[in-house]
């Protein structure tokens, strides 16, 4: 799964929702602040160009995209990154890096 920032419309999606192995960031744009605003929702900048996007923004953009299987197998990726640091304090944010070719 990656997200997929488009600056010249300022829109975030969500691609490839079942591949959950991977978690990144596909974009032209490779500042951080600006990366974490185009997806809003509380996302935030963090440091070593990474972005931590909110579970909620994840599960609402990937609605009607999905298995029945997603949100268990979603919870078992958060739980892996978990144990290796890549969610916030608050378990509320998954740490997305730049994907960068």
């Amino acid at each position: 799964m990656f997200i997929s920032i488009d600056p010249e419309t300022k829109t975030a999606s969500i691609q490839e929702p079942e591949v959950l192995t991977a978690f990144h960031i596909e974009s032209p744009e490779l500042n951080e602040d600006v990366v974490a605003s185009i997806i809003g929702n509380g996302a935030e900048a963090a440091e070593d160009a990474h972005v931590l996007v909110n579970f909620e923004w994840i599960t609402r953009n990937v609605e009607g995209k999905v298995s029945s299987n997603w949100k268990k197998d979603f919870s078992e990726m958060v739980q892996y990154a978990t144990s290796k640091g890549w969610v916030n304090e608050s378990e509320t944010h998954l740490k997305a890096h730049f994907k960068i070719d």
